[in-house]
């Protein structure tokens, strides 16, 4: 695992279509004894399958704020201090004791710090008052909890980079989300490196060209405002920056959702037109009955994939649809078919 000091000096990317995400991670997934018990919840396929694949940027907020280890926990509540209901204050749950404006004050100024590292990702603690992304449980006043709230730490997170690839630990266990988040990692690495390295009009239009059925599989509406953004077309007086800016977050909301099977099928059979010689009929076939199996559920999508990419090679199809980054997102060897 490549667990980086922060910043953002010297981060350099070697000259590839996708350079190493960088991804921002609660301390106590990757092992580190930072809980409020004094233990850790490492994650094993964050820390056996994920950590030789990316760049990780450690934070836990609870300590940075200068909690001690162990300490007691926290969790979101309304209190007597509360203005509403939707006034969900950070306390220390036997005690009672504050901490919703210092944690708030550090979160947002820890944002800003972790804004300045380029990151490409981020994986959160599930469930914590702090970190938590979704359904995080709120007491109410009668002590009875809801799962309606978010950890202070995530919001300002969230609200500071809108556009990064954010997850929690329990929800990349579901093998759709997992990929999905990879996906999103991975296009968002090669994205900064694309401002990096060629923040130009043709620019955008080759990055556009590489990752078409990408977008088509994740929101077919989304993918033709992209083409249009990276066409220029409806720009009218705006300058190329707004433009950059537009893109991103078209691009970042289409890759949101994970893909369904059916899209998968459609986005390869879309590939195939782009063959420059007549698919055999015992081609076609094998074709039929691998999207079949592929749409049952009893093959990997690595399977059909992998077919589709050897027919558009023996057909001669142009190099537009072979280099297609759909084909292959994120390095074969984090596939989440197989190592899930």
């Amino acid at each position: 695992m490549r667990l980086l000091a922060e910043s953002n000096a010297g981060r350099e990317h070697a000259v590839s279509e996708t350079p190493t995400p960088r991804v921002g991670i609660s301390r106590c997934l990757l092992g580190e004894s930072v809980r409020v018990n004094g233990g850790h919840c490492r994650d094993k396929w964050i820390t056996r399958v994920l950590e030789p694949f990316v760049d990780f940027v450690g934070v836990c907020p609870e300590v940075e704020i200068g909690m001690p280890i162990p300490r007691p926990p926290l969790r979101l509540a309304i209190t007597e201090a509360s203005v509403d209901s939707d006034d969900v204050r950070l306390v220390e749950s036997k005690s009672g004791d504050e901490w919703t404006e210092a944690m708030e004050a550090h979160a947002a100024l820890r944002a800003d710090e972790l804004a300045t590292l380029g990151l490409d990702g981020f994986i959160l603690k599930k469930d914590s008052p702090t970190c938590g992304v979704f359904r995080v449980k709120v007491y109410d006043r009668n002590d009875s909890p809801s799962r309606r709230g978010a950890g202070v730490f995530a919001a300002a997170l969230r609200r500071r980079l809108p556009h990064l690839p954010i997850e929690e630990d329990g929800r990349l266990n579901d093998p759709g989300l997992r990929e999905s988040f990879l996906i999103r990692i991975h296009t968002y690495a090669r994205w900064k490196q694309f401002l990096a390295d060629d923040p130009t009009a043709p620019g955008l239009q080759r990055f556009h060209a590489r990752h078409k059925m990408l977008f088509l599989a994740g929101d077919p509406t989304r993918y033709r405002r992209l083409g249009r953004l990276a066409a220029g077309y409806e720009t009218g007086a705006r300058g190329l920056e707004r433009r950059l800016e537009e893109y991103e977050s078209v691009m970042m909301s289409a890759l949101e959702r994970p893909v369904t099977r059916g899209r998968h099928v459609n986005v390869l059979q879309h590939l195939l037109g782009f063959c420059k010689t007549e698919l055999s009929s015992a081609e076609k076939r094998e074709l039929s009955r691998m999207f079949g199996l592929y749409l049952q559920g009893s093959v990997p999508r690595d399977t059909p994939v992998a077919l589709v990419r050897y027919l558009l090679l023996k057909h001669e199809a142009a190099p537009w649809a072979t280099e297609q980054t759909y084909l292959e997102p994120y390095d074969p060897e984090l596939s989440t078919d197989r190592r899930a």
